[in-house]
């Protein structure tokens, strides 16, 4: 198979897909979305809590651009779950305070949550007693309460999305696994693993976990390390589902990195897990084990060599690292670390594991974990890396930033948007366009 496309989106994630339907319903032709996997959202785009996420714990100096995206994305993901049927619950979640130390943060994410543009009214900072009338079982010093919180399905309205953007043109090409790109004097020539090509003239990378790997494949992002960790669940017999209707978190202990301690998660079909941990592990995709023995000394040695060598002598990522993995061998660790504020909770109340997820950060030059997504723009092509959660909240109008930051810089040309078919419009993206 060889053929000639204007764009090709490489990554039929959640990020991918939503850049694409912006590129169709801005009239650019012949778009190609390229996917390694036989369908939409395999990876961290299904293999989440589906959470759609309220940015008060973003801060507003550093993520700015995504707390806004996350605002205008929220109303634009509910109509689309709206329309194709996928379930949308209003589940709401409290962040916790262990300590009485932590209130300090509880507080900064007020503050947060009101620079981010969350509505007054939507955050309340509420003390023990307050959560007793409703959350009896949740113990702490105090807690923020995002009552309207809902939850969702990513992957689901992940497929529905690639449906809206087909009816612009847009073409899907699965099973595609990219193994090499090379620039032409017109593109890009992207070269699949059984020798198929396809000739694109701009290249957008949005491949998730393995967007680092196809950015270097293009000369970029050289001197930058990603890292991968399995985020893994313990779900709740159902007859102990009820024993809290919220979602709650807790506030994390390791602030400079990202990632959640395990908290206590209320999806939208009514299933209870609690998760996740933070597991390295050597490929975007090792949901069980390390990813094999051959994948692991390659990205040790990869690490060895990189940007993220200096992590692995800071004391505070390494007992991170241990405490991790001790949740990852032991339930019992990790549900222990839930009864810090759910104390009611036993081992033997979570019977089977949940599905596991992988987050990959980026590490940068100086060696230290990148607090967001990096954009990297070179010749006729433009890659995302480090697009992680709350990513797929924002993705809506994130992805109509990015298009038109594309076309502001003459990478690609939009026609008149005058379609009245689709699910989202300019309009909707407000200021984050």
């Amino acid at each position: 198979m060889r053929r000639t496309v204007d764009v090709a989106v490489i990554g039929a994630g959640v990020l991918g897909t939503s850049v694409a339907y912006w590129l169709g319903a801005s009239n650019v032709s012949k778009v190609c979305v390229i996917e390694a996997e036989q369908g939409t959202a395999r990876h961290a785009s299904r293999r989440n809590t589906g959470v759609v996420h309220s940015p008060f714990y973003l801060d507003p100096e550093l993520r700015k651009d995504m707390a806004g995206a996350m605002i205008a994305s929220r109303p634009m993901w509910e109509r689309l779950a709206k329309k194709a049927g996928v379930p949308w619950t209003a589940v709401g979640a409290l962040e916790v305070a262990i300590t009485d130390s932590d209130r300090d943060t509880l507080v900064r994410h007020m503050e947060w949550g009101a620079k981010n543009g969350i509505g007054e009214g939507q955050l309340e900072l509420v003390e023990p007693d307050e959560i007793a009338k409703t959350e009896p079982n949740v113990k702490c010093s105090a807690a923020i309460r995002i009552s309207d919180e809902p939850a969702t399905d990513f992957g689901l309205l992940t497929d529905a999305l690639a449906g809206e953007a087909k009816k612009t043109g847009t073409e899907f090409v699965f099973g595609f696994d990219v193994a090499g790109i090379h620039r032409t004097g017109t593109g890009h020539t992207i070269t699949g693993a059984d020798g198929s090509q396809i000739d694109a003239g701009l290249v957008i990378n949005c491949a998730g976990g393995r967007a680092l790997e196809v950015a270097n494949m293009m000369g970029q992002a050289k001197d930058h390390t990603a890292l991968h960790f399995r985020g893994e669940y313990w779900r709740a017999d159902p007859k102990h589902a009820a024993l809290v209707g919220t979602s709650v978190y807790s506030v994390p202990r390791y602030a400079d990195y990202p990632f959640l301690d395990p908290h206590w998660i209320v999806r939208a079909d009514g299933r209870v897990e609690v998760g996740p941990n933070a597991v390295i592990v050597s490929a975007p995709d090792a949901y069980e084990g390390s990813g094999g023995v051959v994948q692991s000394v390659s990205k040790f040695g990869e690490i060895l060599g990189g940007s993220a060598r200096k992590l692995f002598f800071d004391p505070t990522f390494l007992r991170m690292v241990g405490s991790e993995w001790k949740s990852s061998v032991s339930k019992s660790a990790m549900i222990s670390r839930v009864r810090a504020f759910v104390p009611s909770i036993r081992p033997e109340m979570f019977t089977q594991k949940g599905e596991a997820g992988i987050r990959t950060p980026i590490v940068t030059p100086e060696g230290k974990m990148a607090s967001g997504t990096i954009e990297v723009f070179g010749d006729a092509a433009c890659s995302i890396i480090g697009y992680n959660s709350p990513g797929a909240t924002g993705a809506p109008a994130y992805s109509a930033g990015l298009v038109k930051r594309l076309a502001d810089a003459g990478y690609v040309k939009l026609g008149a948007k005058d379609r009245t078919d689709l699910v989202w419009a300019e309009a909707d993206v407000g200021k984050q366009d």
